[in-house]
C-alpha cells in the first residue's frame, strides 16, 4: 500500500539527477563488495563461506528490494521498500556475525536507509535497529564477553551518533534547497507574469498613442476634406466656376497632407507634427489652413518661444482639436490663437465668439479627453471656459520638459 510522502534528500530524483544518483549508489555499492571481499578474504574468523553469503544476500537484497525503490520518483513509500529496510537491517548483522570486520559495511547502508526511508524520525530509527543488528553481530561472532559488548557499544554507539548528525545535516540541506527552488519558481512565475502585463500595458499606451494621433491629425484633415466638398457641390450647382476651382484646390492640399500624415504614422516616426521650424510658425500655417477650409476667420498671434520638438506637436495637436471644436459646435465666425510665455511655462489660448456649451456636463467625443491626457502625458494641463460670449480653451505645458506625445 503506498502512502505520499516527502523523499528525502539523496532520492529526490529530477530528471537525468535520477540517473546520475543511481551510478553513485551503484559505485557505493561495488566498493563496498569490493572491501568486503578483500575483508571476509584475510579474516583470521575463518568463516570464509558464512562471510560470501553475506555480501551475496547484500547484492540479493540490492537489485531485488532496494534499487527500485531508490529509482522511483512518484514521491510514494511502499511495502517493498519497507521490506528492503528490514532486509538491509538483517544483512548488516548477519554479515557482521559472521566476520566482525564486515561492520564497515555499515558505512554504505546507514546512508542508504536516510535514503529509503520517509522521514527523519523513521531514518533515525531504521538506524538504531542496524546498530543493534551489528551490536548483536559482534557478540555473536566475538562470543559473549564484556569486552565484545563494550566493543559493539562503542563502535556503535559512535557509529549511529555519526550516522544521525550526518542524516540530519543532510535532510536540512536538502530542505532548505527545495524551499529556494520553491521560491525560485515562484519568483520566475511573479517576473513572467509581470513582465507580460507590462507588455499590456505597453500596448494598451500605443493603443491610446495612435488613436490621440489619429483623431488629432487624419481624421481632422479628412473632416475639413468632407466639408469643402460639400462647399463645392454647392459652388458647382450655383455655377460659380471659380471658387469650385478654388475649393478643388484647397481639397487637394488637404488630402495631401492628410496622406502625408498617414504615412508618417505608419512609418512609425516620431510625429507629423513640425519638423525643423518652430511652433509659432506652424501655428500660423495652421490658421491659415483652417481659414480656407472653414471660412472661419483665425487670427494668430504667437510669441517665438523655444520649445523641444514633442511639445511643439502637443500645442499643434491642441489648437488643431481646439480649432476643430469652433468648426462643429460654435456657430463662431472668428477664432484667435495666441501662444505667450508665463511662469515657467508656454500658455497656447484658443477662443472664439461663438455660443459656448456647458463644461460640467460629460463629453461623448473623444477630443478634450484626448488633449487632456495628451497634456499630462507631457507634464502639462488643459483649462476650459465656456459660455454664452463664446469658449476659451487654454493649454500650459512647462518650457523645460520633453515627453512623447
Amino acid at each position: 500500500m503506498d502512502e505520499p510522502r516527502d523523499r528525502s534528500p539523496a532520492e529526490a530524483p529530477t530528471g537525468s539527477g535520477t540517473a546520475i544518483s543511481m551510478r553513485w549508489w551503484d559505485a557505493g555499492l561495488v566498493s563496498t563488495v569490493v572491501v568486503l571481499v578483500v575483508l571476509a578474504t584475510t579474516s583470521s574468523s575463518g568463516r570464509v563461506t558464512a562471510s560470501f553469503v553475506a555480501v551475496g544476500s547484500l547484492l540479493l537484497v540490492w537489485f531485488g528490494l532496494a534499487r527500485p525503490v531508490v529509482r522511483r520518483d512518484d514521491g510514494l513509500v511502499s511495502l517493498q521498500a519497507v521490506g528492503a529496510v528490514v532486509a538491509l537491517v538483517v544483512v548488516g548483522g548477519v554479515a557482521v556475525g559472521a566476520t566482525p570486520e564486515l561492520a564497515v559495511v555499515q558505512a554504505f547502508l546507514m546512508p542508504l536507509l536516510w535514503t529509503l526511508l520517509p522521514t527523519p524520525r523513521s531514518a533515525i530509527v531504521a538506524n538504531v535497529a542496524l546498530c543493534l543488528a551489528i551490536s548483536v553481530g559482534f557478540v555473536v561472532s566475538l562470543g559473549w564477553s564484556a569486552e565484545a559488548v563494550a566493543t559493539a557499544a562503542t563502535s556503535e554507539g559512535l557509529s549511529l551518533v555519526f550516522s544521525i548528525a550526518l542524516g540530519l545535516w543532510i535532510t536540512t540541506i536538502a530542505r532548505v534547497g527545495a524551499e529556494r527552488g520553491r521560491l525560485l519558481d515562484e519568483l520566475r512565475e511573479a517576473q513572467a507574469e509581470l513582465a507580460a502585463r507590462h507588455r499590456d500595458a505597453g500596448t494598451s499606451a500605443e493603443r491610446e498613442r495612435l488613436a490621440r494621433e489619429i483623431h488629432d491629425t487624419i481624421a481632422q484633415s479628412l473632416t475639413g476634406v468632407v466639408m469643402l466638398t460639400q462647399q463645392t457641390r454647392g459652388a458647382l450647382a450655383s455655377g460659380d466656376v471659380a471658387t469650385t476651382l478654388e475649393r478643388l484646390d484647397v481639397i487637394e492640399a488637404a488630402a495631401r497632407e492628410a496622406l502625408t500624415e498617414a504615412r508618417t504614422l505608419v512609418a512609425a516616426t516620431a510625429s507629423s507634427g513640425p519638423a525643423g521650424t518652430d511652433v509659432a510658425a506652424a501655428l500660423r500655417r495652421l490658421g491659415e489652413r483652417f481659414e480656407r477650409e472653414s471660412g472661419i476667420e483665425v487670427t494668430v498671434h504667437a510669441a517665438e518661444v523655444a520649445l523641444p520638438r514633442d511639445l511643439q506637436v502637443v500645442l499643434v495637436r491642441c489648437t488643431q482639436e481646439a480649432l476643430a471644436n469652433v468648426r462643429k459646435h460654435s456657430a463662431s465666425t472668428a477664432a484667435r490663437v495666441a501662444l505667450t510665455t508665463s511662469g515657467g511655462s508656454a500658455v497656447l489660448v484658443v477662443t472664439d465668439d461663438g455660443t459656448g456649451f456647458d463644461p460640467t456636463v460629460a463629453s461623448t467625443g473623444f477630443g478634450l479627453d484626448g488633449l487632456r491626457e495628451r497634456l499630462e502625458l507631457s507634464g502639462g494641463r488643459l483649462e476650459l471656459a465656456s459660455g454664452v460670449g463664446g469658449t476659451t480653451v487654454a493649454a500650459r505645458v512647462p518650457l523645460l520638459v520633453a515627453v512623447t506625445p
